[in-house]
């Protein structure tokens, strides 16, 4: 019996994310195909020896993949539950995987999985109180972070009433979210809905110690391409001074709390004298265009840290995230510069990635 590897993503975005991972096991010389369809929602891939798949289960690391919001090895199907009784069938499959640290009761984000979402809530607490009594998951919330022993968490994606899959990820190397999803709500008081971007990429991309590093009273900020405000918003309620480029105009609300300066300036030119510490961009340009701009801020030092969007083609957009990225590391490596990145098809994120490159700041690793 094939046991796939699941992998969410956001529907429509299936062939991207099937691509990068079929990336992913190819660095590793791993023998492995994807199976996909339009608009599903996830990726099922499949790995063709036992030796491969546990290498592929050690090696995947959530944080290493753009496209995909979670991801766990589906060991067990289970097909016509009860209505009666769909637990028993659960915690039988459940068993045979270990000790495991968490439980997800998970949906996916597609027009079926989204009318599962109150019976997954529905069914997670009576599925969480039968495993723990079970000794399948640890009570964690009852023991310290030194007392955890499982490394293990446990997945139950529903498909259906009567249909779920069973499985299992590394602890720290999957979202510890149901569906990999941070759902946030958008503040009242904000410009625009694109707010919920840099909100979530900065909870999602940044440690909290590199958020407390960056995000306080003092520290100076850009936005280019500012208008009306939804990012610079954001940086401002982290206390940030923020200069905003653009040539449209800003929200009067966030002009009257005074750590704004508006700028009309053209953000692809536009340099400040002195260096920020945070960089934010969320232009419509094309991607290539974007990344070298974010690159040019880098290599100058303007920046210490920048969170940018990439706003993606229509086809073969892993290629062109790939092309952007890499030629931005290839020009840093060239001027020996020391730096991080991670990106991420975020929940709120449409048609584009967001990524976060940080300049030379070893300590916060």
């Amino acid at each position: 019996m094939q046991r796939p590897f699941l992998f969410f993503c956001r529907p429509g975005f299936e062939n991207d994310c099937a691509a990068e991972v079929q990336a992913f096991a190819n660095e590793y010389n791993l023998p492995g195909y994807a199976n996909t369809k339009l608009n599903d929602g996830y990726v099922r891939f499949y790995v063709l020896d036992q030796t491969s798949e546990e290498i592929f289960f050690k090696e995947l690391d959530l944080s290493e993949l753009i496209f995909a919001r979670q991801w766990f090895w589906a060991k067990a199907e289970l097909t016509n539950l009860d209505p009666a009784d769909r637990v028993t069938p659960i915690l039988e499959a459940a068993g045979q995987f270990g000790l495991c640290q968490n439980l997800l009761v998970e949906h996916l984000d597609n027009d079926s999985g989204r009318e599962l979402s109150k019976f997954c809530k529905k069914i997670s607490t009576p599925l969480t109180i039968a495993c723990e009594k079970q000794g399948i998951v640890q009570k964690a919330k009852k023991l310290k972070e030194s007392e955890l022993q499982a490394e293990l968490q446990l997945h139950i994606l529903f498909m259906a009433n009567d249909h779920c899959y069973l499985g299992c990820s590394l602890v720290g190397k999957a979202s510890n979210l149901k569906g990999g999803i941070l759902r946030l709500k958008s503040p009242k008081d904000a410009p625009s809905r694109s707010s919920l971007k840099l909100d979530e990429a900065i909870q999602v991309l940044m440690s909290k110690k590199q958020s407390q590093a960056i995000f306080r009273l003092g520290h100076t900020a850009v936005d280019l391409g500012a208008a009306p405000g939804g990012w610079t918003y954001q940086l401002v309620q982290r206390g940030m001074q923020v200069t905003a480029v653009d040539n449209g105009p800003m929200d009067k609300k966030l002009m009257a709390t005074e750590h704004v300066i508006h700028l009309k300036e053209n953000a692809l030119t536009w340099l400040p004298q002195k260096p920020v510490q945070m960089l934010v961009c969320d232009m419509v340009e094309k991607p290539s265009l974007v990344a070298q701009l974010m690159t040019k801020w880098l290599i100058q030092a303007k920046t210490e840290q920048a969170i940018f969007n990439l706003k993606l083609p229509m086809k073969k957009r892993f290629q062109e995230v790939s092309d952007c990225i890499g030629d931005m590391c290839d020009q840093l490596d060239e001027h020996e510069i020391n730096y991080y990145w991670q990106a991420k098809h975020l929940y709120h994120d449409r048609e584009e990635i967001t990524v976060y490159f940080r300049r030379k700041m070893p300590k916060l690793n």
